[in-house]
């Protein structure tokens, strides 16, 4: 049993480190052949810093690097403190997650948590998957752009905001799905291959 959750675990990592890869490879690759002088991008990095391909594919490079090893940790390394209590709520065992008690909720919103391992595991897991979808839905999204006039119409009309937002809805989205993802862990301790 613990040979086939761990061929599991291998597996899931895998597939979600290369979907990482492959998803930044496409946004990328799709970003170059409609402006390879980056004129056109509309990534905080370049418009902010003016960042050329170079620091771009250095930037790039580096966060995939953190967010696989991250992804990694939360895969396997990271082994939630349980709380005693067995009837807490989801809300409940967030706070205990974050802060080591039932009551601080609240705190996650604008206090940075008491246990970090369990900071790192969110991120790791929260931002790999959203980094895989936003990075298909832009990809597809420049693709558009290159092979059609009318949906360069329709992206200066504000498409940009709308892929902002979506990045916000997918964070928020798989920062739930993590909670409810190890609150069925908490209620079924011997249930490790959801996820």
């Amino acid at each position: 049993m613990k040979n086939s959750k761990q061929t599991y675990k291998t597996r899931k990592f895998i597939i979600l480190a290369l979907l990482v890869i492959v998803g930044r490879l496409y946004d990328a690759t799709t970003t170059y052949l409609y402006t390879p002088d980056l004129t056109n991008e509309t990534n905080v990095l370049v418009k902010l810093f003016g960042a050329g391909w170079t620091s771009f594919a250095i930037i790039q490079t580096t966060l995939i690097v953190i967010i696989i090893y991250l992804l990694y940790f939360y895969i396997f390394k990271f082994k939630p403190v349980t709380p005693p209590e067995k009837n807490l709520n989801i809300k409940q065992f967030a706070s205990y997650l974050f802060f080591n008690d039932t009551i601080s909720f609240h705190k996650m919103f604008y206090k940075t948590t008491k246990n970090k391992t369990t900071l790192f595991a969110s991120i790791g897991y929260i931002v790999s998957m959203t980094l895989i979808s936003i990075s298909f839905v832009v990809g597809t999204s420049t693709t558009f752009l290159i092979i059609s006039d009318n949906y360069r119409k329709i992206y200066k009309q504000g498409i940009p905001y709308v892929l902002y937002g979506l990045i916000v809805g997918l964070i928020v989205y798989f920062t739930i799905k993590f909670f409810k993802i190890e609150y069925s862990k908490y209620k079924q301790p011997d249930n490790e291959l959801d996820g």
